[in-house]
Protein backbone atom coordinates (compact mmCIF):
# COMPACT_ATOMS: atom_id res chain seq x y z
CA UNK A 1 0.00 0.00 0.00
CA UNK A 2 1.51 3.31 -0.57
CA UNK A 3 2.59 5.58 2.30
CA UNK A 4 3.54 8.90 0.26
CA UNK A 5 4.44 10.60 -2.29
CA UNK A 6 8.12 10.31 -2.69
CA UNK A 7 9.26 12.78 -5.49
CA UNK A 8 7.60 14.50 -8.70
CA UNK A 9 10.37 14.34 -11.63
CA UNK A 10 11.07 17.02 -13.85
CA UNK A 11 12.32 17.44 -17.54
CA UNK A 12 13.64 21.16 -18.02
CA UNK A 13 15.39 22.56 -20.89
CA UNK A 14 17.95 25.07 -18.40
CA UNK A 15 19.10 26.26 -15.14
CA UNK A 16 16.46 28.66 -15.54
CA UNK A 17 13.72 26.65 -14.59
CA UNK A 18 15.57 25.97 -11.07
CA UNK A 19 15.80 29.48 -10.16
CA UNK A 20 12.29 29.49 -10.53
CA UNK A 21 11.81 26.94 -8.17
CA UNK A 22 13.63 28.38 -5.95
CA UNK A 23 11.11 31.40 -6.22
CA UNK A 24 8.76 29.33 -4.80
CA UNK A 25 11.01 27.98 -1.96
CA UNK A 26 12.92 24.89 -2.87
CA UNK A 27 16.19 24.49 -2.31
CA UNK A 28 18.89 22.25 -4.20
CA UNK A 29 20.16 19.45 -1.74
CA UNK A 30 21.91 17.53 -4.49
CA UNK A 31 23.39 17.69 -7.86
CA UNK A 32 24.73 14.89 -10.35
CA UNK A 33 26.40 15.70 -13.47
CA UNK A 34 26.27 13.32 -16.55
CA UNK A 35 27.95 13.49 -19.72
CA UNK A 36 24.29 14.05 -21.37
CA UNK A 37 22.24 15.86 -18.80
CA UNK A 38 22.32 17.24 -15.05
CA UNK A 39 19.89 15.76 -12.10
CA UNK A 40 19.69 18.21 -9.33
CA UNK A 41 17.13 17.21 -6.33
CA UNK A 42 15.17 20.18 -4.45
CA UNK A 43 13.50 20.31 -1.33
CA UNK A 44 10.61 22.00 0.10
CA UNK A 45 9.59 20.82 3.40
CA UNK A 46 8.36 17.65 2.45
CA UNK A 47 8.53 17.93 -1.39
CA UNK A 48 11.13 16.88 -3.23
CA UNK A 49 11.50 17.48 -7.13
CA UNK A 50 14.12 15.45 -9.03
CA UNK A 51 14.89 18.09 -11.99
CA UNK A 52 16.70 16.41 -14.71
CA UNK A 53 18.43 19.35 -17.04
CA UNK A 54 18.29 18.62 -20.64
CA UNK A 55 17.45 20.96 -23.61
CA UNK A 56 17.64 18.09 -25.99
CA UNK A 57 13.51 16.94 -25.16
CA UNK A 58 11.20 17.71 -27.02
CA UNK A 59 8.66 20.80 -26.00
CA UNK A 60 5.92 20.55 -23.97
CA UNK A 61 2.00 19.94 -25.62
CA UNK A 62 -0.05 22.38 -23.88
CA UNK A 63 -2.61 22.70 -26.43
CA UNK A 64 -4.58 20.00 -26.72
CA UNK A 65 -3.63 18.70 -23.48
CA UNK A 66 -2.41 15.38 -23.49
CA UNK A 67 -3.52 12.42 -21.32
CA UNK A 68 -1.48 12.03 -17.95
CA UNK A 69 -0.34 14.56 -15.73
CA UNK A 70 -2.18 17.79 -16.08
CA UNK A 71 -0.04 19.73 -13.49
CA UNK A 72 1.52 19.88 -9.81
CA UNK A 73 -0.43 21.78 -7.24
CA UNK A 74 1.28 23.26 -4.48
CA UNK A 75 0.22 25.71 -1.33
CA UNK A 76 1.46 28.86 0.01
CA UNK A 77 0.13 30.97 3.11
CA UNK A 78 -0.53 34.06 0.62
CA UNK A 79 -0.52 34.18 -2.90
CA UNK A 80 0.24 37.89 -3.36
CA UNK A 81 3.39 37.21 -1.22
CA UNK A 82 4.86 35.61 -4.48
CA UNK A 83 6.90 37.84 -6.71
CA UNK A 84 6.18 36.29 -9.81
CA UNK A 85 3.72 36.34 -13.32
CA UNK A 86 0.71 34.59 -12.50
CA UNK A 87 -2.82 34.04 -13.81
CA UNK A 88 -6.18 36.19 -12.25
CA UNK A 89 -6.65 34.68 -9.01
CA UNK A 90 -9.59 32.50 -8.21
CA UNK A 91 -11.47 30.54 -6.27
CA UNK A 92 -12.34 26.83 -6.23
CA UNK A 93 -14.82 24.36 -5.67
CA UNK A 94 -14.47 24.22 -1.97
CA UNK A 95 -13.79 28.43 -1.50
CA UNK A 96 -9.66 28.12 -1.33
CA UNK A 97 -8.02 30.95 -3.26
CA UNK A 98 -5.42 29.34 -6.05
CA UNK A 99 -3.71 30.37 -9.02
CA UNK A 100 -1.50 28.77 -12.06
CA UNK A 101 1.93 30.20 -12.61
CA UNK A 102 4.12 28.14 -15.62
CA UNK A 103 7.73 27.29 -14.69
CA UNK A 104 10.13 28.50 -17.98
CA UNK A 105 9.13 25.33 -19.79
CA UNK A 106 5.51 25.87 -19.45
CA UNK A 107 4.61 23.26 -16.99
CA UNK A 108 1.93 24.65 -14.92
CA UNK A 109 2.08 24.99 -11.34
CA UNK A 110 -1.21 25.60 -9.11
CA UNK A 111 -0.85 27.96 -6.19
CA UNK A 112 -3.23 27.06 -3.88
CA UNK A 113 -3.59 29.00 -0.60
CA UNK A 114 -3.86 27.12 2.56
CA UNK A 115 -6.60 27.46 4.82
CA UNK A 116 -8.75 30.32 2.84
CA UNK A 117 -11.75 28.87 2.86
CA UNK A 118 -15.30 30.49 2.10
CA UNK A 119 -17.13 27.51 3.84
Amino acid sequence: MVQELDHIALIVSSEDSLRFYEKLGFRETERFERSYDIVVFMTCGNITLEIFVDPNHPERVNSPEAKGLRHVAVTVDKIEDLNMEMEEIRTDWFGRRFTFVKDPDGLPIEIKECGSTLK
